[in-house]
C-alpha cells in the first residue's frame, strides 16, 4: 500500500524531460519560422514595389494612347508602330501589376493558412516567379521609351531627332547603370543566405533536419549504418531486395561477391541518396557553358536535381528541375574522370543507348562524396537492369576502389 501511494520520481522525471524537450523543439521551430517569415516579407515588399512602378507605367501608357491626336498627314506605318508599342507598354505593365498583386495576396494566404510546410512553399513560389515578373516590368518600360520616341516623330517635326537622341541616351545609360549595379550587388550562388535552416547530423552523412518543419527526412541510411559502411549497406540492401524477387537468367555483378538476379514486379524505390553536386550546363545560342551547384536526389533508378535543397524540402520531387524527364540510370553509365581539366572528383553519366543523348557532366565536392555517389548510382543502374522492361544485356563487372 505504501508502495502504491508513494512518489514515482523516475516517471515524473521522464515526463518533465519530455515536456522540456517539446518546449525546446517548439522554440527552435518558432525561431526558424521567423527567419522564413522575414524572407517572405522581403519578397512581398519587392513585388509590391514593382506593382507600384507598373501602375505608373500603365498610367503613362494609357494617357499617351488617349490624348495623342495623330495628324492626318502622318505616315500610317509610323502611327501604327506607335500605337503597337504604346499598347504593349500598357498591357505588359498591367500584367506585371496584376500578377505581382496576385502573388502578394495569395502568397501571404498560403503562408498563413496553409498546411505544414506552406511557409517554405510560399517563399519558393515567389522566388521562382521573381525573375519572370521583373523581366516583364523591364519590357514594359522599354516599350514606353520606344513609344515616346515615336511620338516625337509624329508631333515634333524637326526636333524629333534631338528628342530621339535624348531618349536613346536615357535608355542606354539606365541599362548600363543597372547592369553595373547588378554586378556590384551580385551574391555568388554558394554564398547566398536564405531563410531555410538545415542541420546535418554529424555522425550520419546525408542526414538532415529542416528546423522550420522539424521533420527528420529520409535523408540517411539507418542509424545502425556508419558512414564508412554506406557502400556496403547499399549492396546489402540490393542483396535483400533481390532475394525477394524471382530469379531469371540475367545477372549483374556489382562490387565483389554480389550477384543480383532479375526480375521483380516492384520499382526499387527503397534506394535513396541525395546531396550537392556541381553540374555543367549545356551551351546554347544565348547562354554559355557554366557549372552550377545543384541538389541531386537519387530515388530508386531515377536521378532528380533541384536548384537548392530548399526546393526539395518544400516541394518534393514535383519541384525538381527535371521532374518531367528525370535521369534514368538504365540508360546512363557513371564513369570517373581522374584527370579532368575541370578539377578533382569529376564523373560523367554517359548515355549507353543513344549516342546523341545528353552527357551529364558532374563533380562531387569531396572524394568521400564521390565514392558514395558512385556506389549509389551503380547500384541504381544494376537495379534498373534487373527491373521489368530492361534490355536483355549483360552487365559488366563494376569494381569499387
Amino acid at each position: 500500500r505504501g508502495r502504491r501511494g508513494g512518489p514515482r520520481p523516475f516517471g515524473g522525471a521522464t515526463l518533465m524531460l519530455q515536456a522540456d524537450k517539446q518546449v525546446l523543439l517548439a522554440g527552435v521551430k518558432r525561431n526558424a519560422l521567423e527567419l522564413r517569415q522575414k524572407e517572405l516579407e522581403f519578397n512581398v515588399e519587392r513585388f509590391t514595389n514593382l506593382a507600384t512602378q507598373a501602375s505608373v507605367i500603365a498610367g503613362f501608357s494609357f494617357e499617351s494612347l488617349v490624348e495623342l491626336e495623330v495628324p492626318e498627314e502622318t505616315n500610317w506605318v509610323l502611327s501604327s508602330t506607335y500605337f503597337v508599342f504604346g499598347s504593349s507598354a500598357m498591357a505588359l505593365s498591367l500584367y506585371c501589376l496584376v500578377i505581382s498583386s496576385f502573388a502578394c495576396v495569395f502568397g501571404h494566404r498560403l503562408a498563413l493558412q496553409g498546411p505544414h510546410g506552406s511557409l517554405e512553399r510560399a517563399v519558393q513560389i515567389m522566388v521562382a516567379h521573381r525573375v519572370h515578373i521583373f523581366a516583364v516590368g523591364g519590357a514594359s518600360l522599354a516599350c514606353l521609351v520606344v513609344a515616346a520616341m515615336l511620338m516625337a516623330w509624329i508631333k515634333m517635326g524637326a526636333a524629333a531627332t534631338v528628342v530621339t537622341l535624348i531618349f536613346m541616351a536615357f535608355f542606354v545609360s539606365v541599362s548600363a547603370r543597372m547592369h553595373r549595379l547588378l554586378l556590384l550587388f551580385e551574391i555568388p550562388e554558394l554564398e547566398l543566405v536564405t531563410g531555410a535552416v538545415q542541420v546535418n547530423a554529424p555522425n550520419m552523412r546525408g542526414a538532415a533536419v529542416d528546423l522550420a518543419r522539424l521533420n527528420p527526412g529520409n535523408r540517411a541510411a539507418p542509424r545502425s549504418v556508419r558512414p564508412t559502411d554506406r557502400g556496403a549497406y547499399a549492396y546489402q540492401m540490393l542483396r535483400d531486395q533481390q532475394a525477394t524477387r524471382s530469379s531469371s537468367s540475367t545477372t549483374a555483378s556489382v562490387g565483389s561477391g554480389l550477384q543480383p538476379s532479375a526480375c521483380g514486379h516492384n520499382e526499387p524505390s527503397a534506394l535513396h541518396h541525395e546531396g550537392h553536386l556541381f553540374k555543367k550546363g549545356e551551351p546554347g545560342m544565348m547562354r554559355k557553358e557554366t557549372t552550377k551547384r545543384r541538389y541531386f536526389v537519387l530515388k530508386g533508378t531515377r536521378l532528380f536535381y533541384f536548384k537548392a535543397w530548399e526546393d526539395f524540402g518544400s516541394g518534393g520531387f514535383q519541384a525538381a528541375t527535371n521532374a518531367s524527364s528525370p535521369i534514368n540510370m538504365l540508360h546512363h553509365e557513371p564513369v570517373v574522370l581522374p584527370d579532368s581539366p575541370d578539377g578533382p572528383h569529376r564523373f560523367d553519366l554517359l548515355p549507353v543507348d543513344d549516342p546523341l543523348a545528353r552527357k551529364w557532366e558532374l563533380q562531387a565536392p569531396t572524394a568521400e562524396e564521390l565514392k558514395d555517389w558512385l556506389a549509389a548510382l551503380r547500384v541504381a543502374r544494376a537495379l534498373a537492369k534487373t527491373s521489368p522492361g530492361a534490355h536483355s544485356m549483360s552487365a559488366p563487372n563494376v569494381l569499387l576502389s
